[in-house]
C-alpha cells in the first residue's frame, strides 16, 4: 500500500471524527440551553412539560375527514382533521365546553363554538360547519 494513500485515509477518518464532536457538543449546548422543543433541565436530565390534552367530541365529515374539539391546557380548540394536515380551525372559550346547570334537564347538550350556552347541541353546529365547508359542482 502506498504511503500517501494511508495518511489521505487517516486524514479522512480523523475530519469526519472532528466533524460528529463538533456536532455532539453542539447539540449538547443546545439541550442544556433549551432551546430544542418543550424540553426542560432539571435535576436529573432532560425532561419534557406535561401539557394535558383531553379530546372532548370529534364528528366525521367524510370518510377520510373530521372536526375534533379538543382540550390542551388551559386552551379549548376546534381542529380540522384530516389524513395529511391538523388544521386549527377556531380558539373558543373552555367555559363554552361545560353545560350551564340548569341544562341537565333539557336535550339539547352543551354549545356549540361560538354560539352561545345551550343555544345548540354540538350535532347542529358540526352540521353548519360542514355545510359550509361541502364543495357544490
Amino acid at each position: 500500500m502506498d504511503t500517501s494513500l494511508v495518511v489521505l485515509l487517516v486524514r479522512v477518518v480523523v475530519s469526519l471524527g472532528v466533524v460528529l464532536a463538533v456536532m455532539a457538543g453542539a447539540a449538547a449546548v443546545l439541550r442544556r440551553s433549551g432551546v430544542t422543543g418543550t424540553a426542560t433541565v432539571g435535576r436529573r436530565g432532560l425532561r419534557r412539560r406535561h401539557v394535558p390534552m383531553e379530546v372532548i367530541a370529534r364528528h366525521g365529515l367524510t370518510r377520510s375527514t373530521s372536526i375534533a374539539v379538543v382540550r390542551l391546557g388551559e386552551r379549548a380548540l376546534v381542529l380540522g382533521v384530516t389524513e395529511h394536515q391538523v388544521s386549527l380551525l377556531k380558539e373558543i372559550d373552555p367555559e363554552e365546553l361545560v353545560a350551564p346547570p340548569d341544562a341537565e334537564d333539557s336535550t339539547e347538550g352543551p354549545a356549540g363554538p361560538g354560539i352561545g350556552a345551550g343555544a345548540l347541541p354540538w350535532k347542529v353546529a358540526l352540521e353548519q360547519l360542514r355545510e359550509k365547508t361541502v364543495r357544490r359542482s
